[in-house]
């Protein structure tokens, strides 16, 4: 259970790509730090803070184009290694931000 514990997962947006990453920079700026974001590339990368339990997390966010929409792929990874909670806060962060992208596209 120790070690950096990666985490990756994507999600699939039926919305053109440009739309996708709009809201997935809005998302961003509303629960992390912001470090970068290329619109040519649809890529980002971001921060969260610490935590109890963790010194926070890095990540990397790209939009790309799928059949009929858009998928949105992020990986994220602990800060400082050997946490115990590490893997599952990763997760948990990255959920949360596939719930503020999907309620930011979503019709009213």
């Amino acid at each position: 259970m120790f070690g950096n514990n990666q985490q990756s997962n994507e999600l699939y947006l039926p919305v053109p790509p440009a739309a996708a990453f709009s809201a997935l920079q809005g998302a961003v700026k509303k629960r992390f730090s912001l470090k970068s974001a290329d619109d040519f590339t649809m890529l980002c990368t971001f921060s969260s803070g610490a935590s109890a339990f963790t010194w926070g997390e890095k990540f990397t966010a790209q939009v790309v184009p799928a059949e009929g929409g858009s998928t949105l792929k992020v990986n994220g990874v602990g800060k400082v290694g050997g946490q115990i909670q590490q893997g599952s806060r990763t997760a948990k962060l990255i959920d949360q931000l596939f719930g503020d992208v999907t309620s930011a596209l979503r019709p009213a």
